[in-house]
């Protein structure tokens, strides 16, 4: 941590003098930095969200069989997870600024080629594709913040917003996704991904600063990056089709036993090649390993909350997609508030604490819903369960995130960046799948399956305990694991020496002066 906070000063008080043409717009537009990188997140969440609700809609168009609906949904997340990891390091090795905007490149057009496709297998593909650009923008997205951000206050800051636009993403996908469909067309969804794509690509030209040349070639562990490539890949697909094709069927069981050999042949690799996609000193750090974990069940709950809060509002109330959206919308005002609130908060606090009681909150999230039925008011219980579960959500993702990556030095964030968000991904479909067998096995009757309507909701009960039971496990790894750690204290030189600086000198301005003449010392050494 101390490497990453004097390296990044440094990078922020380059004199202006010193830069010619393009570079010095760069200097001047650095503030914007953050939002270029988040608003690629937003729609990146955006045009995920958008999908899932336009699932009917696109299969009815493109005479989607019953057995490749799934895959609407699938093909994307299987190859975002898949390469996550790669590419995420291909950023440590080769440039987070380039992974970037390629990633922005290759995401706007195959959103191009996915809004005129006229068939289930050119929609897969091209989605597929598409779900690559993502994998290669997300994780640098998280690293470029990390760099030029010093730990403490500033990046807790940043991430706050970062993680409030992925927030806003989530539900303005939803509104989306239900005015498109009215009106225009789904095909619209992915073509509004492409051009904000584009913009932002031109934009992020002149914001994101040229990272200095390295001076030995990258090298890249094609062996290692094959074998978790296709270990992940497999892991995702057996969760995505578990429920479709049976757990212990010969379709997913085979494919999961390959994936647990490459990704055992994956780590006998890396501990032995000079230069790893995955140094597995990363793992050393308790608070990185638990942190990836914490967010798997973080992300498995939150998806779950989601999901079964839509098929409440649609079986149980009979609600109309747009009557859907406008009961989420309050989920997604708290979530900007809350999400902004908390990074000033958030340095002031120890972490731990703070995880568990979100934890906590979202447990009873799931309780309160728990007790809905089609007589139930929304502003009942759906309206303040919204509200404990967005602050639930902040006091867990947002500390969970910033433990991931704190510690981690400048040369490894895009990995650990790609780790974090790999837990996220694989925790998304995993929560969906436990969840739907829960559901599904427990809402049958005498006279057979239930179609739907409100009787769904005994299987949609049983869901939510099962979303008790995971808020209580990442309560309990919280509160066994993690370290009750002050709160965040960013470290640069002082007289030669390393000093802590208190997250409220930083923001009064008393630290400034400290960090700028050590920003200033090594900027001349350079």
């Amino acid at each position: 941590m101390t490497q990453t906070s004097a390296s990044s000063s440094a990078t922020l008080t380059i004199p202006e003098d010193d830069l010619k043409g393009i570079d010095r717009l760069r200097q001047k537009m650095r503030p914007a930095l953050l939002y270029v990188v988040s608003t690629a997140q937003f729609f990146d969440i955006v045009n995920g969200a958008s999908v899932a609700v336009a699932i009917l809609p696109i299969a009815k168009d493109l005479n989607f069989t019953v057995t490749k609906v799934l895959w609407i949904l699938n093909a994307y997340t299987i190859t975002f997870a898949g390469l996550l990891l790669l590419f995420g390091r291909l950023g440590d090795l080769l440039g987070h600024r380039r992974m970037f905007m390629f990633g922005l490149l290759w995401f706007a057009l195959w959103a191009l080629v996915v809004s005129f496709s006229t068939s289930p297998i050119m929609f897969i593909l091209a989605r597929a594709l598409q779900g690559m650009g993502a994998a290669s923008t997300v994780p640098s997205a998280m690293a470029l913040i990390a760099i030029n951000y010093p730990a403490g206050p500033e990046r807790t800051k940043a991430y706050s917003i970062f993680g409030a636009f992925g927030a806003l993403g989530g539900i303005t996908g939803i509104l989306l996704a239900g005015g498109l469909i009215a009106s225009i067309g789904w095909h619209w969804i992915f073509r509004i991904s492409a051009i904000a794509a584009f913009i932002l690509l031109a934009i992020s030209f002149v914001t994101i600063p040229v990272e200095p040349s390295r001076v030995e070639k990258a090298k890249v562990d094609f062996l290692g990056a094959v074998t978790v490539t296709l270990g992940v890949t497999g892991i995702v697909y057996y969760i995505s089709t578990g429920v479709e094709y049976g757990w212990a069927s010969g379709k997913t069981l085979p494919l999961l036993f390959i994936a647990f050999i490459l990704l055992i042949t994956f780590i006998f690799i890396e501990n032995r090649v000079q230069s790893p996609i995955m140094p597995l000193r990363i793992w050393k750090v308790s608070s990185f390993s638990t942190s990836v974990i914490l967010a798997f069940i973080s992300m498995a709950k939150s998806q779950g909350i989601i999901y079964y809060v839509n098929m409440v509002f649609q079986e149980v109330f009979q609600w109309n997609a747009l009557q859907t959206a406008l009961g989420l919308l309050a989920h997604a005002v708290m979530a900007v508030v809350v999400f902004g609130g908390l990074g000033r908060l958030l340095p002031r606090l120890p972490l731990k604490p703070l995880i568990m009681a979100g934890f906590l909150l979202r447990c009873v999230t799931a309780l309160m819903f728990s007790f809905v039925d089609e007589h139930t008011s929304y502003w009942a219980i759906p309206f303040p369960a919204f509200i404990l579960h967005v602050l639930g959500v902040g006091l867990t993702l947002l500390p969970i995130q910033i433990t991931a990556v704190r510690d981690a030095e400048n040369r490894d964030q895009g990995l650990v960046g790609a780790l974090y968000n790999m837990g996220l991904q694989l925790g998304a479909p995993f929560g969906i799948a436990i969840l739907n067998v829960i559901s599904i096995s427990t809402n049958g009757n005498s006279g057979g399956a239930v179609s739907g309507g409100p009787a769904l909701m005994k299987g949609f009960r049983n869901a939510f305990y099962a979303m008790i039971a995971m808020g209580l496990l990442g309560f309990f790894l919280a509160w066994v694991i993690l370290p009750w750690d002050k709160p965040m204290r960013p470290a640069v030189k002082k007289g030669g020496d390393q000093v802590e600086v208190e997250p409220a000198e930083l923001e009064s301005g008393d630290g400034v002066g400290v960090i700028e003449e050590a920003s200033k010392e090594e900027v001349l050494a350079r």
